[in-house]
C-alpha cells in the first residue's frame, strides 16, 4: 500500500511539474482570469504546432479556469 501511495504521489508531482514547465514555456495566461473558451482559443493560436503539448497544457489551464464548474470556488462567488 505504501508503494502505491508513493507511485501515485510521484505521478501527481510529475504532472504538476509538467504543467508549470509548459505554462512557462508558452508564457500562458493566468487561467483564473480566463474562461474555458478563452483558454481553448489561446491554445489554438499559440500552441498549434505541438499537439501533445497543446493537449496537456489545455487540460492544465482548464482545470484552473475561472468558469470551470469543477473548481471548488468559481470566479465571482
Amino acid at each position: 500500500m505504501l508503494i502505491a501511495f508513493i507511485a501515485t504521489f510521484a505521478i501527481c508531482s510529475l504532472s504538476a511539474a509538467d504543467c508549470l514547465s509548459l505554462i512557462a514555456k508558452y508564457d500562458a495566461p493566468d487561467p483564473a482570469k480566463k474562461t474555458m473558451a478563452q483558454i481553448s482559443r489561446w491554445i489554438e493560436r499559440k500552441v498549434s504546432d505541438n499537439p501533445s503539448d497543446a493537449k496537456e497544457l489545455e487540460a492544465c489551464l482548464i482545470a484552473g479556469a475561472a468558469d470551470n464548474p469543477n473548481k471548488e470556488q468559481v470566479a465571482g462567488k
